[in-house]
């Protein structure tokens, strides 16, 4: 019976068509040209749905378009061509493009118009094509002599999958480049994130330790490298995971929302909460899982290349760098004016001379004309205030940048010999029985706390030069005729240094007032002690941090005394001069016409008798306090809260004249500060080209804190690692499924959902008629499988009519009409398989009349 076409209607219900479902083959009879246009009314509310992507959605539109499963067959069309989202029987589904265009067109998203002749509502309407069916046996090795076309379908000729032996042929329009859906793809991936991993690594092992410029450019890089060895991982992983989906529906049953979630999981994290999933799908649940995971590796490995303070050490020359050489005062005569690079060479001493009006002489010194020692000169004074005042070091200004270059650190050492302190203590307590007398020294212990009322008594001019050698005129012209006294202007003695203080017993409570107090006696002890100048050989490491200086001795070496003789005290010199010091033996005495000798040890006793202005006196503790010589309050060897002497004293007498000696170097005019690079040439104040010269430079030791890169390939390696080993496990995996599938790579697109659902048994399922891909609960609840599909028209076929007829068709469908690859049916009682004529027979085209 052919239905009426419907009337106009006024009310709703009768506005939509109610048109029965197609059957599967029918005959077309002749239609007369009379046209009928339906229009289906927009919805009043829109269902709250958002469109589904499950494979239960797309059966929905695969199993109500019939057109599809006929499609098949017909020579001509590609994969590629277009189709249509239509509503083929009043169904919402995908049908090709002359079912679209030619018979039902998609006017909106609420209407639609149908313009296909009037026809039998019991038959589809075959399309003018060129139509051909083929039959073979099923198992028979030969395939038919003229394959059928069918490449809207990934598997070339055929609409299905191919059986595991099935030849592949390569489709007009993919020439070349079936590769791409090749095994080889998922190994290369592979390959290729290990790969970007290790490029990586090489990235961040170049940058580390180098100063952190252009840092978001780098980080960037980073970020580069780990998104792409993520993307090459996570792409090996999910091209596993899609073969694991296929292999897992071949080999076993599951419900359609369990399909649902194993084709979803990779892409909606809900799937992963199937419980089925977790008992039957394992392997590929835990590939889906770890498609999730991967996005950490971006967050993880670029976080291994940080910026750090970094300390960078260099080896290298440093210009401008000074010592000190005492012997360019033995050739010094303070008549020639000597300059470097327009400063004056300035001099430690002053000297007179027996002939007045001097300063054009240039005859040689002998017994009437000669120099002879007065005083220190006002530059090492001023030194000494300096250092003494500063409590340290005084540093040559802008030694840093000079020496070391602006942003760098430098470290050096020195050698040279210069004066120098050597003490030793010689008496402690209060019952010592050292021979005070007998050592020379002019004191005893008695003088200090708490016998005596001082906290510190210093001797030392004991056997010092007189500044008034002779009677003289101005210029120290002696007003007597020669021949002069032979010791006129000699250095006889180096005074020592007897030095007396008050040692606490206990630092670390507070010493008492007066000797009221009961801890009076047992809290300071008298110690004795004597320095003697010695000349010094000083290997000194000076260190410059940004503007600061400091030194450090690591080794001094004491040579000899300044001057080697011994003072005796009461002995008259009775030798025609003005200075009474008498000292054994006389042979020692360094006289003016040992030139070089007594200008060397002149310019010692000038730096030895500043270290004795300032710390000779006493300063009385008790009543007090009160010092003789204010010159000792300024210096760090006394503390101002108590004036007790500091702790640890003897060394830091030595130290502290030390600091003087070293300062020297802040005064490049200064005739004994020398080049490092070359000790015998003074360097005066330097020009810059002397700064840079290459023959001026001295080795040294730079550092700089810098911001600079800090790589951690620990973490980046332990992370990669693990990520590595996930994706060669996952291509392990994905390699079986492979191999379950006689290594022919599947994939999920929609052409391969389509053609795995277009079994006639779905058709059977309670669809509903919903634009918005709703799928009912029961259908979901249907247990499904993948593999050979029996056709429902084989039922009123005949044995001999199918013989010779069949070939396999593979796909989606409900387990009772479903068969494995070895002949096995799945979801079958024993019964049904038994009786069950239909799955020794499979028939995949049926011709349509």
């Amino acid at each position: 019976m052919e239905p009426s076409a419907p009337s106009p209607s006024n009310s709703e219900s009768d506005r939509v068509p109610q048109l029965p479902r197609l059957p599967q083959q029918a005959q077309v009879a002749q239609q007369s040209e009379r046209w009928t246009s339906v229009t289906t009314p927009p919805p009043t509310s829109r269902p709250n749905l958002s469109p589904q992507s499950s494979i239960a959605s797309t059966f929905t539109f695969s199993a109500a378009s019939p057109e599809i499963e006929r499609y098949e067959t017909y020579q001509g069309m590609q994969y590629g061509s277009q189709y249509g989202y239509t509503i083929p029987g009043l169904g919402l589904g995908i049908a090709p493009p002359q079912v679209t265009q030619g018979h039902r067109r998609l006017l909106s998203q609420d209407s639609v118009t149908h313009t296909s002749p009037r026809h039998s509502l019991t038959a589809r309407t075959p399309y003018q094509s060129n139509y051909q069916s083929n039959d073979y046996l099923l198992g028979d090795p030969s395939p038919p002599t003229q394959p059928l076309q069918s490449d809207y379908s990934p598997y070339g000729h055929q609409s299905s999958p191919p059986p595991p032996d099935a030849p592949r042929k390569r489709g007009r329009w993919n020439c070349g480049w079936e590769w791409t859906n090749s095994a080889w793809i998922m190994y290369g991936l592979l390959v290729f994130g290990i790969a970007c991993a290790a490029s990586h690594h090489v990235f961040y092992n170049h940058l580390a330790g180098k100063p952190a410029e252009d840092q978001l450019r780098m980080m960037r890089f980073g970020t580069l490298f780990a998104y792409v060895t993520k993307s090459s991982l996570v792409s090996a992983v999910v091209f596993a995971h899609r073969q694991q989906i296929w292999s897992t529906v071949r080999r076993k049953s599951l419900k359609l929302r369990t399909i649902d979630d194993l084709f979803a999981a990779a892409d909606d994290l809900r799937a992963l909460a199937s419980w089925e999933l977790v008992k039957k799908a394992r392997v590929a649940l835990a590939l889906a899982i770890l498609v999730w995971l991967y996005p950490l590796t971006v967050i993880l490995t670029p976080a291994t290349l940080t910026v750090a303070p970094l300390t960078e050490v260099e080896h290298t020359l440093c210009g401008s760098v000074r010592t000190l050489n005492f012997d360019h005062e033995r050739a010094k005569n303070w008549r020639d004016y000597e300059k470097i690079n327009g400063y004056p060479k300035l001099s430690l001493s002053l000297y007179n001379s027996t002939l007045a009006n001097s300063l054009e002489v240039r005859a040689p010194f002998n017994s009437t004309y000669f120099d002879y020692w007065t005083s220190y000169s006002a530059t090492p004074e001023l030194v000494s205030r300096m250092s003494t005042y500063g409590n340290r070091v005084v540093p040559r200004e802008n030694v840093s940048a000079e020496t070391c270059g602006t942003g760098w650190n430098c470290s050096y050492v020195l050698n040279f010999v210069a004066p120098g302190y050597k003490c030793e203590e010689i008496a402690r307590g209060r019952d010592n029985r050292v021979n005070f007398g007998a050592m020379g020294a002019p004191f005893n212990t008695s003088v200090l706390i708490p016998d005596g009322p001082n906290s510190y008594f210093v001797h030392a001019t004991l056997g010092d030069y007189s500044p008034i050698q002779i009677d003289a005129d101005i210029g120290g012209v002696p007003n007597m005729p020669p021949p002069f006294p032979k010791n006129l202007g000699a250095f006889r003695h180096e005074p020592v240094l007897w030095i007396g203080y008050a040692d606490r017993s206990d630092w670390s409570s507070p010493p008492p007032l007066n000797d009221s107090f009961a801890d009076w006696n047992s809290s300071f002890v008298p110690v004795m002690m004597k320095c003697e100048h010695y000349v010094t050989n000083y290997t000194v490491q000076f260190n410059h941090t940004y503007s600061d200086q400091v030194t450090k001795v690591l080794k001094k070496t004491y040579v000899r005394p300044i001057v080697n003789t011994t003072y005796l005290p009461g002995v008259d010199a009775n030798d025609g001069t003005r200075d009474n010091t008498t000292a054994t033996p006389e042979s020692n005495y360094v006289l003016p016409l040992n030139l070089g000798e007594y200008r060397l040890t002149g310019a010692y006793r000038s730096l030895g008798m500043q270290m004795r202005d300032f710390i000779n006196g006493s300063i009385a503790y008790f009543p007090g306090p009160y010092a003789s010589n204010p010159k000792i309050l300024q210096t760090r060897l006394i503390d101002r809260t108590n004036y007790l002497v500091t702790q640890n004293f003897m060394n830091e007498v030595e130290s502290y004249y030390e600091d003087m000696i070293f300062s020297l170097l802040s005064n490049p005019q200064l005739l004994v500060v020398s080049w490092a690079a070359r000790p015998d040439q003074s360097s005066g104040i330097a020009s810059p080209a002397q700064n840079t010269d290459p023959n001026l430079k001295y080795a040294c030791t730079k550092t700089r804190t810098i911001n600079a890169y800090a790589y951690n390939a620990r973490d980046l390696w332990i992370v990669y690692a693990l990520a590595i080993l996930c994706a060669t496990a996952s291509v392990f995996f994905g390699a079986l499924a492979l191999a379950e599938n006689n290594n022919y790579a599947r994939d999920t697109r929609v052409s391969s959902i389509i053609a795995a659902t277009r079994a006639p048994g779905l058709e059977d399922l309670p669809w509903t008629m919903s634009k918005w891909g709703e799928v009912p609960q029961e259908i979901r609840d249907t247990k499904m499988g993948y593999g050979m599909i029996a056709d429902d028209t084989a039922a009123n076929t005949t044995t001999e009519q199918l013989e010779g007829q069949q070939k396999p068709m593979y796909g989606f469908a409900p387990v009772e009409v479903l068969h494995t690859n070895d002949g096995d049916t799945t979801g079958m009682s024993p019964r049904d398989r038994k009786g069950s004529w239909i799955t020794q027979r499979v028939r995949i085209s049926r011709q349509t009349l």
